[in-house]
């Protein structure tokens, strides 16, 4: 199902009853990564949660504009919830579609309730080295996700100062933060601290690696509904 939003045009699934309480799954990047990431949580969601699922410019069934900064890809998901008439939803964002939300909890404060932010890159410390954004390798014939994606994203998720950490203070809403624990890529210390900066952020570990939820889905919805029933 597309929705007309200014720029890009989203390509997104609904399930579940229309005046159940929203959430929004936002995937992460890469070739494996769109909407069907999700695929093995929504049967266990949707019963009782209405259920946005889009695929982020760039991935699935979504337009490839060319350009994919952050604040780009918040806005999209903004625009796609005004013109749902969704306000006050939980947000949740795997890896890239962490930072996602955490930017769209930033920029649009009246359309997030909750925050859950499964096992994204913190910005790395002062002093790291660059990283590597040497033009991406383009396969022939077609691709599950535009290739452009990569260097840009990798970029804004490997500044030590990066805006949207800085500024984790203004994200007051309920934040858990959900790590794959020692074979997760993502340095578990810093998401620590990351989560920490949320003044109402909490930590929890799913000792699976870094796709937390495509492995341990049954967990990871168990861990959601208790989280939401110890937030009231």
């Amino acid at each position: 199902m597309p929705a007309d939003v200014p720029a890009v045009t989203l390509s997104y699934a609904l399930h579940g009853p229309a005046d159940a309480p929203v959430v929004v799954l936002l995937h992460g990047m890469g070739a494996a990564s769109d909407r069907s990431s999700w695929d093995r949580v929504v049967p266990l969601l949707a019963g009782d949660h209405r259920l946005v699922v889009p695929d982020l410019r760039g991935h699935g069934a979504s337009p490839r504009p060319g350009s994919y900064a952050l604040a780009e890809m918040a806005d999209d998901v903004a625009r796609l919830l005004d013109r749902l008439g969704v306000a006050g939803a939980t947000v949740v964002g795997h890896s890239m579609g962490g930072v996602v939300a955490v930017v769209l909890a930033q920029a649009r404060p009246d359309l997030v309730s909750a925050l859950v932010v499964e096992d994204s890159s913190p910005p790395p410390p002062a002093g790291s080295p660059p990283v590597d954004v040497t033009p991406p390798y383009r396969p022939e014939g077609p691709v599950a996700y535009d290739v452009e994606v990569r260097p840009g994203v990798l970029q804004a998720l490997a500044e030590p100062d990066a805006a949207w950490a800085g500024r984790a203070g203004e994200v007051t809403v309920p934040t858990l933060v959900v790590g794959g624990g020692p074979t997760s890529f993502v340095d578990q210390r810093r998401l620590a601290r990351l989560a920490a900066a949320f003044p109402a952020g909490t930590m929890v570990t799913i000792d699976v690696g870094h796709d937390v939820h495509p492995n341990r889905p049954e967990e990871f919805v168990a861990l959601l509904r208790t989280w939401w029933a110890g937030e009231g």
